[in-house]
């Protein structure tokens, strides 16, 4: 049987006048990597990661979905099944039994502007995600390291920009935001797992591209995508 195509698939062939239209309006410039504290919301999140990482290692790793396991469409790159996400929300959907574990970091989440998508990524012990790229310059992403192994320099995310990759380390209470359009790869080659926070936000535009942005993040809400991750998180 011929799988059924998502809007993943079928935006990929004009992903690049899509990405195009988004950058004629962009308030940022078209880089991999950006000084987090360009969104003020960053300072509030920092300020409280380690209540935050007292929530999220309260649930055991090992009772949340690997990434694959809900979300087929990730393919290759969610084959390593020591990638396990605790989802809060998503293109408008929240996941109210997750939030209501981690009340002060849904709390938090609730107060940042043009949310698309908010998880902690677990990466355990060995884990490696394969390099790939985001699907739209329409978000950015962010990552706020709360439980990092302590061999840091052994758990890293490499980011091509250009001819010299950024590798970034993650630490304890630091963020990262970078536009996950440019090839990245992920590595923690260690024996203990790796704690984020991962948000994604709409990128800052003028409204022409905001305009684009909504229709695009609505026609995501709706799509079989995010349809079957809503399924299998609920059978999860």
């Amino acid at each position: 049987m011929t799988k059924k195509k998502t809007i993943y698939h079928f935006t990929k062939n004009i992903r690049a006048v899509v990405d195009a239209f988004i950058m004629r309006y962009s308030l940022l410039p078209d880089q991999a990597i950006f000084d987090p504290h360009i969104f003020p919301w960053v300072k509030e999140l920092e300020k409280n990661w380690q209540a935050i990482c007292k929530e999220i290692t309260l649930v055991r790793a090992s009772n949340m979905p690997s990434l694959g396991e809900i979300s087929p469409d990730h393919g290759r790159i969610a084959a390593d099944t020591r990638w396990r996400t605790f989802f809060l929300e998503g293109y408008g959907y929240k996941r109210v039994e997750n939030r209501a574990c981690v009340p002060l970091t849904a709390s938090l989440i609730d107060k940042i502007p043009d949310v698309c998508t908010a998880t902690f990524s677990v990466l355990e012990g060995g884990c490696h995600i394969p390099r790939h790229r985001g699907m739209t310059k329409g978000m950015l992403t962010y990552h706020l390291g709360l439980r990092v192994p302590q061999d840091r320099m052994q758990c890293w995310i490499q980011i091509e920009d250009g001819e010299k990759p950024y590798v970034h380390h993650w630490s304890d209470g630091h963020s990262l935001l970078f536009d996950d359009t440019y090839n990245h790869e992920v590595w923690n080659n260690t024996e203990q797992d790796r704690y984020v926070l991962l948000i994604q936000v709409k990128r800052p535009c003028l409204w022409p591209a905001r305009l684009l942005m909504n229709l695009f993040f609505k026609g995501v809400r709706y799509s079989r995508f995010v349809q079957d991750i809503r399924k299998n998180l609920d059978h999860s």
